[in-house]
């Protein structure tokens, strides 16, 4: 009976002994290291890097010697390191659109830290920031588009990492021909990851507005009527409207021109519209210059 009280002892001294100097586990230790490494995957899968590196941390206390868990910890900084670094561009990117700071989006997008997350997306690609770290809420969305050096960004809703709700997406580029800083914003209704629904698109240049009115939109398409108002050399203020299908002007016709008194314009052009003055009276007409114009939302129409 005393031998076995001895060997007993002896064994629970062994044990105690391992742990301590050459950093054996129980497996009970390996299995919660196992456990927290899941969470910690888990919310590295989310985004969320500050859970997961604390997750990781617990694992690292159950079995502090596990080289394999050791280089997979480092990784996790590093990769978290990086990420985090590009959470503050989009903090910083959510913080410009909010304040319609055109500026402030420009400049972002040609720092360094800007370059560098454009080089993350690539040619084709996007990189989409929710802060509560899922793919579901309030969040934005850096994406990039073939054969175009020029991302664009949606600030708003998404479900599932798919723009779903109301959000806007922002287009700024100071790499213009005239110099001036060249704005487009579409703001409103979003499904299936495409503007659907109803919104406002504002484009300027400089200081000169070009568009500034709401639409309905279809799969990022424009429908319905485009507001247009001029004056004439007489003082005489004028208003009309385009109709628009499928983002496509729809053209007065040639007969309807000369019944009118207009003649019929020789320059290739993609819609005509009659221009009336306050007593409903026909005065002017004005067209678009381009065959190939499809009034929408940019990169979707």
């Amino acid at each position: 009976m005393k031998k076995h009280i001895k060997w007993i002892v002896t064994g629970a001294v062994f044990v105690l002994t391992c742990a301590a100097l050459t950093g054996c586990t129980t497996e009970e230790e390996r299995e919660a290291a196992a456990k927290f490494q899941a969470e910690a995957d888990k919310y590295e899968e989310g985004n969320n890097y500050e859970a997961a590196q604390e997750s990781m941390k617990k694992a690292l206390e159950q079995t502090p010697k596990d080289e394999e868990l050791l280089a997979a910890s480092e990784e996790l900084d590093k990769k978290a390191e990086e990420m985090n670094a590009y959470s503050k561009t989009m903090e910083a990117a959510m913080t410009a659109i909010e304040a319609d700071d055109a500026q402030a989006l420009n400049e972002l997008q040609e720092s360094d830290a800007g370059k560098a997350l454009a080089e993350k997306i690539g040619d084709v690609g996007s990189y989409i920031y929710i802060p509560e770290g899922s793919k579901t809420g309030k969040g934005i969305g850096y994406y990039s588009f073939e054969g175009c050096d020029c991302n664009e960004w949606y600030y708003g809703d998404y479900q599932d990492g798919v723009r779903e709700g109301n959000g806007t997406w922002y287009f700024v580029n100071s790499n213009t021909d005239d110099g001036n800083l060249y704005k487009e914003v579409y703001t409103g209704q979003w499904s299936g990851d495409k503007p659907n629904g109803t919104g406002h698109q504002y484009i300027s240049s400089g200081d000169t507005v070009h568009t500034d009115q709401d639409f309905t939109v279809k799969d990022g398409l424009f429908y319905g009527t485009y507001q247009i108002t001029d004056t004439l050399e007489d003082g005489t203020q004028v208003t009309g409207s385009y109709t628009l299908t499928d983002g496509k002007y729809q053209t007065i016709s040639d007969e309807e021109l000369i019944a009118n008194s207009f003649a019929v314009p020789t320059e290739p052009h993609l819609a005509i519209a009659f221009l009336y003055d306050a007593t409903g009276a026909i005065r002017s007409c004005t067209m678009v210059y381009a065959q190939d114009v499809t009034e929408g939302v940019a990169h979707f129409r």
